[in-house]
């Protein structure tokens, strides 16, 4: 049902729509004319040195009225439009050639409001054909167009987020002959003991002559760890990703990288980043998943510091609203990563569809299976493509389960309220009783003295305890055994 509602709101809004432009796309060139007479072109704008916002927009669009009327837009066209510094220009695009010249004016039969007033910036009426060209499938659709001609869709932001995206280092005018500058971080991101990390990052021409080489240098703390001499031939708004080479960080670490080889414009050669210390963990991963309506879209991996898969499940395998344990055991110690996706790119958030949220967590676990350290979170309350975080597996642990001298069982299991748990000691031994949740947190405890030897019947109340899993834990003298029990 998720699908066929996206793929109706798409058709309803544009018979043409498609997959939006990906960041970093080359923005599509238009001419057009707005309500005042006025003729636009937008490379010439972008020529000029200016930046350009976008917003395509229909009149009947709630969100689109919502958010024109936070004057966010009209606030960086008062500060950085031709009144203010001159380095911006926003324009309203109404996408929907249905629409009137009433609706805009908020007279007609289709529409939220006056769009016209109060309005600085230019609009321009049946823009459905430029709407096209950039693959509109929705509105809003806001973009933000650097004078390099590369888009970002900034989407419905407040005024200074706009203007961070418009004045980062890959958002400016080539101005000067030599501008070098560096942009986005694009190295590893996390970091484990004796796992150095590969360091990278974009560097840009933003000078009118070519570049043929420049110094990047990492500092941690002021101070400069590792430097790399680039050289090359790139043409103005030209970018290549600068392989500096590796860095063993001594755990979660802010750092610089820093353009030191001298240009005409300083102000664009340090870009900041981190990298996260991974989670200390053993070799034996406890893995759980609740799917929430659309579990075929959910998959996750567990891969090596090679990229190399140790475990994994595709999507389109998981059924809906369903839970599932797995135990991975990873072969030896080193850094490893846990990757949870979803096709869709709404992660388990499925209550926002009428459904149910998932969960999933993740935890490393001693050789009792007892837990040793948690490696991912998540509650299905935000959507997402894809999440990682990393184990530092430090200690090996047996994937064999131990014969154990005393046994138990716990029935029913799922439990609705009362469960009985039978249990065989093969000596008499001081027994009690825990349960713990997925968290590592005791909820309840049972000391039931010293028992006899031989077969014991116990009850096990679980009236007031939550929906969920969770670790029902025996302890007999030396020896504890634990079993997973779902409470209904």
């Amino acid at each position: 049902m998720k699908h066929i509602y996206i793929a109706l709101l798409a058709l309803f809004i544009s018979l043409n729509a498609s997959a939006q432009l990906p960041d970093g796309s080359i923005a599509p060139d238009w001419t057009a004319e707005d309500l005042n007479g006025v003729e636009h072109n937008l490379y010439s704008l972008l020529d000029e040195g200016k930046k350009v916002i976008i917003d395509f927009s229909a009149t009947w669009c709630g969100p689109c009225w919502s958010y024109h009327n936070t004057g966010a837009l009209e606030d960086i066209w008062e500060m950085y439009g031709p009144d203010g510094t001159d380095e911006v220009y926003v324009f309203f695009i109404e996408g929907d050639d249905t629409t009137t010249l009433e609706d805009l004016e908020g007279t007609g039969t289709a529409t939220q409001g006056n769009w016209t007033e109060g309005t600085g910036y230019p609009i321009i009426d049946n823009g459905g054909n430029i709407f096209d060209d950039y693959a509109g499938a929705y509105y809003p659709t806001i973009y933000t167009i650097c004078p390099n001609r590369m888009l970002t869709e900034s989407s419905q932001i407040s005024a200074d987020d706009h203007a961070t995206i418009l004045f980062a280092n890959d958002c400016a005018a080539a101005t000067m002959a030599n501008d070098a500058a560096v942009l986005s971080y694009t190295g590893e991101t996390i970091t484990c003991s004796n796992s150095p990390s590969a360091v990278s990052a974009q560097l840009m021409n933003l000078g009118l002559d070519n570049l043929t080489s420049a110094t990047l240098e990492l500092f941690i703390d002021g101070s400069s760890v590792m430097s790399y001499d680039w050289s090359g031939d790139l043409n103005t708004y030209e970018i290549e990703d600068v392989q500096m080479g590796s860095h063993q960080f001594d755990g979660s670490t802010d750092f610089s990288i820093r353009i030191t080889s001298g240009d005409m414009n300083e102000d664009n050669d340090v870009l900041f980043a981190a990298v996260d210390g991974a989670t200390e963990a053993t070799t034996l991963f406890y893995i759980y998943i609740e799917t929430d309506g659309w579990g075929a879209e959910t998959g996750w991996e567990v891969a090596d510091a090679d990229g190399n898969v140790v475990a994994s499940v595709a999507p389109n395998t998981y059924d809906n609203t369903s839970t599932y344990e797995e135990y991975v055991g990873v072969p030896s110690t080193g850094c490893y990563t846990f990757t949870l996706t979803d096709e869709y790119g709404d992660g388990l958030f499925g209550s926002q569809w009428g459904s149910v949220d998932g969960a999933c967590y993740v935890y490393t676990l001693n050789d009792d299976q007892s837990n040793y350290s948690m490696i991912y979170g998540y509650n299905g309350s935000y959507g997402f493509d894809s999440e990682t975080r990393a184990a530092d597996v430090q200690t090996v642990v047996g994937l064999e389960e131990e014969v154990a001298q005393t046994s138990f069982n716990v029935y029913p299991n799922p439990v609705e309220n009362v469960a009985w748990v039978d249990l065989n000691l093969t000596g008499s031994e001081e027994v009690r009783l825990d349960v713990v949740n997925l968290l590592g947190q005791r909820i309840m405890s049972q000391d039931m003295g010293t028992m006899s030897a031989g077969n014991s019947r116990l009850q096990l109340d679980l009236a007031g305890v939550e929906s969920g899993i969770y670790l029902v834990t025996l302890t007999a003298g030396e020896t504890t055994s634990t079993l997973r029990v779902t409470k209904k």
